[in-house]
């Protein structure tokens, strides 16, 4: 089961919503971030919670890189 909490279940909200826009998959924003793809993914799908510094650097992604 994932685990869901307000401000986690809105980051991956994000995330979806900036990955339709620019017409983005798993793979091309594991690379941007510099992350694994199975992390990733488990990041964006809530069965993981991201650690600190990944919150930190996939909002500040999706704030510089609109």
């Amino acid at each position: 089961m994932a685990y869901i909490d307000e401000e986690f279940s809105q980051l991956a909200t994000e995330i979806i919503k900036y990955e339709e826009k620019h017409n983005l998959d798993d793979n091309q924003m594991a690379v941007a971030l510099h992350m694994t793809v199975e992390r990733y993914h488990d990041i964006k799908s809530m069965w993981s919670q991201p650690t600190p510094d990944e919150q930190k650097l996939i909002q500040s992604f999706l704030i510089h890189n609109k």
